[in-house]
């Protein structure tokens, strides 16, 4: 191993090395969870694997289901099904367990501390379950002690997880660095150990070393317990480490041991499980419930005196020997920055917002492939695919900030104040001309993150809709008839209401109390079926196909409740650690993955997939801006219908407040439209947007519904096969996983991972990009733009669901082209964001070009006047939206929405009953679809495309086109030249 380590491999269960024989005899399916008095009270339960057993068959006929189906681009993801198991038994491990999913690990350094890699930086775990110490807040009594840990009360500014809160300032812990392997920066408030490691075969090997080499900061000696599952498999398989006891030779890092099962083949008692082998699981089940005296002898260890009385370790891999590995060049490093400084401080005010950056380690610094941080040990690891490496972090120089296609904005304030308007250019010779400057498109993450400030002349999400023929509305039903059937607005806001509404009654109590859950979540039925179910109860029995629903829902009951207490453990522990991207998502995925059936045994939901998104038809159309004025004009006519149609009382206050903005933001977009017709340069703008528009988006989740054999149907009449597959890549709206591609902003170039089976698969550093945004419109002339676009401001049924949630949550690989044969048709999307208030914008605004898109691509099949839905989340919260277009028209319904809370098991079953729905308006779809097969003109379709794509590619052929005339006229004129008589 890179690392110094020295691998075991076990061919038998008595092989194991001596310092883990202790560890893996809870292997043995004889086994049983220790209960002895030493364990908390809270353990005394004894949970077995029999207490998890539905969730267990249900993971197991989850995965088995999910195997069988087509990839449709790429592999699928198995980690939401097989990781809320995990998340449930590590669950029992101790009262103050902390669950981490996703979590950022620090990487260990080398073993030869002068060939550590310098960009490889940081891993990341799927799961960890592990223990935790937090700073205890300072109060009056002890503002004055000081920070000396020689006094005998020290360990009092430590509490557990599960201390209460004060209000009182909290002071950092008084650590080293080496004694936390957690992603983070600033004031730790917390020091985090992992107890229980999974991670997928590239990330494991380092995870373990570098929990090993905390440990050994913690002056911990109890061995590491890991599990290697595959993000696309069913296999997960044991691995356990230790360290030499003795000290590590300086400049070299401390001996580390791994010892896993030699054999490929399928044994429990080896440390192999299949999730989808239901013995197998529960084998595995036991052998993690079977930790928790372990974890309790872990916990027991943590003491800060024996991080103080050890000799220091400096195993961490951000925590470089600059003289060993910058060559003694640390002078001259400062120098150099010190030097960019004050040139870049000294320079012109248009290069003033530069900021200069700390100089790399080493000039000659190249980003390393994966296979010198990973070991070949698990090339006898079960992997059924090849998974995503650790994130590699660039240097800071390469890190610098620049935004792409971002040009020279029109800014009002530097207009020319004179009246007279520059001559406008038709249409063609705009986009000919932007076209040959070729500016790059916006990412879809990063535009979506831009500050919307209407219909300015910049780029916007407004200006993005407008151009496409999108609006938004809200759910309100208007009064005017003229604009109903003009809109479809009250036939969609019936529909919405009929997907969405839920009525709790004795039936369903009955169905719910009846139905087979795990102990381990029993309580949480108890609460829900003693409710007395507040204003939305009714006691007649619902319709039939609501109880058959229900019917189906309690079939897999457990898992809904297993959802629930998971979103209760990742909301308390994101109090406490704080957030990331990937918190909560686990959930929100298995509960569509477990209730989204549109046919038995059918579970297709995509995660991560590459969408195809809408064209800039206004680019194509010469008469869009004679049309704009009258376009705007009626959608402020509904605007206002809208709100006047809002009832005015002290339950709608919040739909009413939403109402007048979006009156009040038309009438501004109103204003927009009409000084850039004054202006002159409407074609101009819009031929701008149209080169920097996003071509594709990452769409978290989509549930679809497969029509078999529709593409090979529409393609059968092109004859060429890169033909037919230029022409599926820019129709087909779902694509496979994208991958990763040289950021062209940094020039740096992705790095090859060496998988044990010979595969290799790209990898990039990961970055964030704030892209600065200006408006021109004054503070006191903007709407009210903060009452919209957000989905969870105002609940239309306030007072039926949120009580409820109140009184409950008091108490606690390579991209594959399109399909040749199957044509997915959208019913959901998701976009998943964690719980943080700003990004809430950012995940509607992403949202709204998946609806857009997705409804366009419904309508070149022949297909309106059907919604498509979408589920924005923010943390435990899922607002559903949807769009649909109308006489070419296309309306996101983005206000006065239902959203909700799955913290709260009322609100997730509420939330579950709408997926049997959608599916069944799925296959209504796929039936409209079937009648239009005979009608499609495929030809029509490839003259013209719907998607950006293909804009992008005919945008590409007139700049190639525009260069080969320019360069015909220059050799016309050089020839011109050369023929001219020599003058004397």
């Amino acid at each position: 191993m890179t690392f110094g380590g020295v691998v075991h491999y076990v061919t038998q269960p008595t092989g194991w090395p001596e310092p883990v024989r202790g560890i893996t005899s809870l292997l043995s399916p004889f086994h049983c969870p220790d209960s002895s008095s030493n364990v908390s009270e809270h353990l005394s339960n004894s949970y077995t694997a029999k207490d998890f057993q539905v969730l267990i068959q249900s993971t197991a006929a989850g995965l088995s289901a999910l195997a069988e189906l087509p990839h449709y681009g790429g592999e699928r993801s198995t980690v939401p099904l097989w990781s809320q198991l995990l998340h449930a038994l590590s669950i029992t491990l101790s009262p103050d367990v902390m669950i981490l999913e996703d979590a950022s690990f620090i990487m260990p350094r080398a073993q030869n501390v002068a060939s550590q890699p310098l960009n490889l930086i940081d891993g990341r775990a799927t799961l960890l379950a592990a223990h935790a110490i937090f700073s205890a807040p300072r109060t009056h009594s002890n503002t004055s002690r000081t920070s000396s840990r020689n006094e005998e009360d020290e360990d009092e500014s430590m509490d557990s997880a599960d201390s209460d809160s004060s209000d009182g300032f909290i002071e950092s812990l008084d650590l080293p660095l080496q004694a936390h392997m957690l992603s983070g920066r600033g004031r730790r408030l917390s020091a985090v150990v992992p107890v229980l490691l999974v991670a997928d075969s590239h990330n494991i090997v380092p995870l373990m070393c570098s929990t090993l080499y905390q440990r050994r900061v913690w002056g911990i000696r109890q061995p590491v317990v890991g599990l290697c599952c595959s993000s696309t498999g069913t296999i997960a398989t044991a691995i356990f480490g230790w360290l030499d006891p003795d000290q590590s030779e300086e400049g070299h890092m401390p001996l580390a041991h791994l010892a896993l099962a030699a054999d490929i083949g399928l044994n429990s008692s080896m440390g192999v499980f299949d999730f989808t082998d239901t013995c197998s699981a529960i084998n595995l089940a036991q052998f993690i419930l079977g930790l928790r005296t372990h974890f309790e002898d872990i916990k027991g260890s943590m003491s800060i005196e024996a991080v103080d009385s050890l000799t220091p370790l400096h195993w961490r891999s951000d925590f470089p020997d600059f003289e060993t590995q910058s060559g003694g060049l640390l002078d001259e490093r400062v120098a150099s920055w010190t030097h960019q400084v004050h040139v870049e401080t000294s320079s012109s005010e248009a290069s003033s917002s530069s900021s200069p950056r700390t100089p790399p380690l080493l000039s000659d610094t190249a980003l390393v492939s994966y296979e010198t941080m990973s070991s070949p040990l698990l090339a006898t690891i079960v992997e059924d695919e090849q998974v995503h490496g650790a994130n590699i972090r660039a240097p800071q120089e390469a890190r610098a900030i620049n935004v792409k296609g971002r040009g020279p904005q029109p800014s009002s304030s530097k207009r020319s104040s004179k009246r007279t308007s520059p001559t406008p250019r038709s249409l063609s010779e705009v986009r000919t001309s932007t076209s040959s400057r070729a500016p790059s498109p916006y990412p879809n993450s990063q535009f979506a993150a831009l500050s919307d400030t209407g219909l300015d002349d910049s780029m916007t999400l407004s200006n993005w809709l407008f151009e496409r023929n999108a609006f938004t509305v809200g759910r309100i039903p208007v009064q005017s008839e003229e604009l109903a059937k003009k809109t479809g607005i009250n036939t969609m806001v019936e529909l919405y209401d009929k997907m969405t509404e839920f009525s709790w009654s004795d039936d369903i109590r009955t169905i719910l109390s009846n139905a087979k859950v795990d102990r381990f979540v029993s309580g949480i039925r108890t609460d829900l079926c003693t409710m007395n179910g507040g204003p939305n109860c009714q006691s007649t029995p619902n319709d039939v196909s609501s109880l058959e629903d229900v019917e189906f829902i309690s079939s897999k009951f457990s898992v809904l409740l297993h959802a629930v207490t998971s979103a209760r453990q990742c909301d308390d522990i994101a109090k406490l650690q704080g957030a990331n991207e990937a918190d909560r998502r686990h959930e929100w995925d298995a509960l569509l993955l477990n209730f989204f059936q549109p046919a038995p045994s059918q579970r297709d939901v995509l995660l991560e997939r590459q969408l195809n998104l809408a064209r800039n038809p206004a680019a194509d159309d010469t008469s869009f801006a004679s049309r704009a004025i009258k376009v705007i004009q009626e959608y402020r006519s509904l605007c206002l219908e809208q709100e006047e149609c809002t009832p005015l009382t002290r339950e709608t206050a919040g739909s009413w407040e939403q109402a007048a903005a979006a009156r009040d933001q038309a009438t501004q977009s109103s204003d927009d439209i009409k000084r850039r017709l004054l202006m002159g340069n409407f074609a101009e703008v819009i031929a701008d947007h149209s080169s920097k528009d996003p071509v594709t988006g990452k769409c978290d989740a989509i549930l679809v519904v497969p029509c078999s054999c529709v593409a090979t149907t529409m393609t059968q009449r092109i004859s060429s096969v890169e033909e037919k597959d230029t022409f599926l890549k820019s129709f087909m709206l779902v694509q496979g996983p994208k991958p990763d591609k040289p950021d062209t902003s940094t020039g740096e170039t992705p790095h090859q991972i060496e998988t044990p089976d010979g595969h290799r698969q790209t990898t990039t550093s990961g970055r964030s990009l704030q892209v600065p945004s200006s408006s021109r419109i004054s503070e006191s002339k903007k709407p009210n733009r903060n009452q919209l676009h957000d989905p969870f401001l105002h609940h239309p049924d306030r007072n039926q669901v949120t009580q409820t949630q109140e009184a409950i949550l008091s108490k606690d690989a390579p991209c594959d082209e399109p399909s040749q044969q199957n044509l997915l048709l959208p019913v959901l999307l998701a976009e998943y964001k964690k719980k943080d208030k700003s990004a809430i914008s950012t995940s509607m605004n992403q949202m709204k070009t998946y609806l857009v898109s997705s409804v366009t691509f419904l309508s070149k099949l022949g297909i309106v006047d059907k919604p498509v839905f979408g589920l924005i989340v923010n943390g435990t919260l899922g607002a559903v939206t949807m769009a649909w277009m109308t006489n070419k028209q296309i309306y996101v319904m983005e206000r006065n929405i239902r959203h909700y809370d799955i913290r709260d098991p009322l609100q997730a079953l509420q939330f579950v009953s709408i997926l049997p729905r959608l599916a069944r308006h799925g296959l209504d779809l796929r039936g409209l679809l079937e009648k239009q097969l005979a009608i499609i003109d495929v030809n029509e379709l490839q003259s013209k495309p719907w998607s950006k794509l293909a804009q992008r590619q005919e945008d590409k052929r007139l700049a190639a086109a525009q260069q080969t005339r320019s360069e015909e006229a220059v050799a016309q004129d050089r020839g011109s030249d050369g023929a001219e008589p020599e003058r004397i």
